[in-house]
């Protein structure tokens, strides 16, 4: 692993943020008492197990070039090195690289990828134990977010036409095994269409809907999809589903002010929205295993470096470890030659003692992005 030195970070917390975690706390309690009092169904004896995720410690991410990007998987611990477990062709002139997304349970990368001069995106299904690469017919949108069920079995994306003047943005929902593709709803004129993720139980899939209204929240199930929330009345981004599926996290962008990005969470079923206090942008949203609410990245973020490297300016969280010992970020630094914020893939690892925690940068690739937390390879 690539360690070019060890910095200490710590959690920001605003004292604004106070009441509402004591609020947040005072319902988890309630909710517990439910739980405990409620009576149970009877003549069941089914107990309930949650997927095994005791083996997904190793991190999947992709390293960009000129020709071809490569699908690289290496262990959090550092314990071998990194490997390269797939390759595709890259935009080439285009400049647009693979991105993808890890399923849940590890064990399947979604990538999207574009040939040279292409302008649409090819599907391909990775499988994280045997590298196999499988492609899913047809083309959807190179930018599209990727959204996974819960439970792994079907992966949401989205295409894009345009006929007549009319914009239409289909979204897809491919099944794992099959890789049979349908479309399971439709939106015309919208500026953004982004399945954001599954309910609990996998059954409805999510998507915010960006268009001249404002962002809305739609809920897809059983062919029908239908409006369940509004988030505001202009455009956000960094849309993060909670992972029991009742909450979701998102960066409202407002115009003018002292600050453009704002850190916002949605309660699904009352349509509640919380803001969360900052004094600078949020960038970025991620939920902490067990925790009732998110964590914003960012000049405002929760997380905030202490005696950072020159050139560091803020991370921006990407995913939590399933077990909740690690999160990958990116690190932004200062501007390059190019104008461009450089930026690099970094490893936190949380020690328990006193919540402090180390940076390892793993790698040093310019362009490198984060897929996700996959199972270890033997």
């Amino acid at each position: 692993m690539n360690s070019p030195g060890i910095h200490r970070l710590y959690p920001h917390v605003p004292a604004a943020f106070i009441p509402i975690g004591l609020a947040v706390l005072a319902i988890i309690a309630t909710l517990f008492g439910w739980l405990v009092f409620a009576p149970s169904h009877v003549g069941t004896d089914v107990e309930f197990h949650g997927p095994d995720v005791s083996n997904i410690h190793s991190i999947a991410y992709t390293i960009p070039g000129e020709q071809f990007d490569d699908v690289v998987v290496q262990p959090a611990d550092g314990s071998t090195s990194p490997r390269v477990l797939a390759t595709f062709p890259s935009g080439g002139p285009t400049g647009v690289h693979m991105r993808g997304a890890a399923s849940p349970l590890g064990e399947t990368i979604a990538v999207l990828w574009v040939a040279p001069f292409a302008t649409r995106a090819n599907l391909s299904l990775v499988d994280t134990s045997t590298g196999e690469v499988r492609a899913i017919d047809g083309l959807f949108d190179s930018l599209s977010s990727i959204a996974w069920s819960s439970d792994g079995t079907r992966v949401a994306l989205t295409s894009t036409t345009e006929l007549d003047g009319t914009k239409r943005t289909n979204v897809h929902e491919v099944e794992r095994i099959s890789g049979v593709s349908r479309t399971v709803a439709s939106f015309e004129g919208a500026i953004d269409v982004a399945p954001v993720g599954y309910s609990f139980d996998s059954a409805r899939l999510y998507v915010v809907v960006v268009d001249v209204s404002g962002s809305n929240l739609y809920a897809e199930e059983a062919g029908k999809s239908s409006r369940v929330a509004g988030l505001s009345p202009g455009r956000t981004r960094d849309w993060a589903l909670s992972p029991d599926g009742t909450r979701l996290a998102f960066v409202d962008v407002l115009s003018g002010g002292a600050r453009t990005y704002i850190g916002r969470s949605l309660v699904i079923a009352t349509g509640t929205v919380t803001t969360l206090p900052a004094e600078k942008n949020q960038f970025g949203a991620s939920w902490v295993p067990g925790s009732p609410l998110p964590s914003f990245g960012g000049p405002g973020g929760a997380w905030q470096l202490t005696n950072p490297a020159p050139d560091a300016a803020y991370l921006v969280p990407e995913d939590w470890s399933p077990d909740g010992a690690y999160l990958v970020a990116t690190v932004y630094g200062a501007d390059d030659q190019s104008g461009r914020p450089t930026s690099a893939l970094e490893l936190i690892t949380r020690e328990s003692a006193n919540q402090q925690s180390t940076r390892h940068r793993f790698s040093e690739a310019r362009g490198a992005a984060f897929l996700g937390w996959v199972r270890d390879l033997n």
